[in-house]
């Protein structure tokens, strides 16, 4: 499970100080077993093909797209140093265009900012602090995002679904992924449930049956202290729409304050 702001996938879902994106458990609850949903997968089926399939399948329909815009609302579990779990939301609103512009407006819990890619520089605005942060753009839009991680100390938490091979990224070093069963209740549509786990990360995802985009997310950072589990849930699905240039001007962070890319936060 490849992406940024490193090379195995799950992590590349980690935001807020560098923890892991979402969460989620391998086991099967006694209320889903009513419900029809499939059993845990025995030993010697660790990775079911058929997960694998509706990874690759999510993976593929957003690869497809031309251009797509979508809102990300992550709720963040972040143990303090008595390790109780303190939790809070952020709203990113989210436009690209391929093969190199992205325009991604964060506010919620934590400091407003806006990352653009317009293909030929990198933008980091704190509205709040009016100031910006600028570098030439690197050649893809996948190092794009890697070098926003690196600046800010923290990647996108949806990270995974807009790189170039999103399939790739969430089944790429798989260790476990077995299909839960189907849900009607995740973003107002029947989805596909399905759970899979790195070395890192244990995850599990929801997936529109006829349109095969991800409508919610978990993750548990296996690695990290208290094991911290967060969520992000997908909306305003938009594919393939007309995304005009000024989506991705920075005109407005004219007369901001200018900051080093590398860690532009005071």
């Amino acid at each position: 499970m490849r992406g940024p702001p490193n090379s195995n996938g799950l992590r590349s879902a980690r935001a807020a100080a560098g923890l892991a994106m979402l969460a989620a458990t391998l086991t099967l609850l006694p209320s889903a077993r009513r419900a029809g949903a499939q059993a845990p997968p025995v030993a010697g089926e660790m990775v079911e093909p058929a997960a694998v399939a509706l990874l690759r399948s999510a993976g593929d329909a957003l690869a497809a797209a031309r251009s797509l815009s979508f809102t990300a609302v992550a709720v963040h579990d972040v143990p303090n140093g008595e390790g109780q779990s303190i939790f809070y939301t952020v709203r990113s609103r989210v436009a690209l265009l391929r093969p190199d512009r992205l325009r991604v407006v964060t506010d919620g819990d934590g400091p407003s900012r806006e990352f653009v890619a317009d293909g030929r520089s990198l933008t980091l605005f704190r509205p709040d602090l009016r100031t910006v942060a600028t570098e030439p753009a690197p050649a893809s839009l996948d190092a794009a995002l890697k070098a926003e991680a690196a600046a800010t100390g923290e990647g996108q938490a949806f990270a995974d679904m807009i790189v170039t091979d999103p399939a790739q990224a969430l089944t790429q070093g798989l260790t476990r992924a077995f299909v839960v069963g189907r849900s009607r209740l995740v973003g107002g549509v029947e989805t596909d449930v399905v759970a899979f786990a790195d070395r890192d990360a244990q995850a599990q995802i929801w997936i529109g049956v006829q349109d095969r985009l991800p409508r919610q997310l978990w993750v548990t950072d296996t690695n990290a202290p208290g094991r911290p589990r967060n969520t992000v849930t997908f909306s305003d699905w938009a594919i393939d729409p007309p995304i005009e240039d000024r989506v991705f001007s920075t005109a407005h962070t004219e007369g901001a304050q200018s900051v080093p890319f590398p860690n532009p936060d005071p």
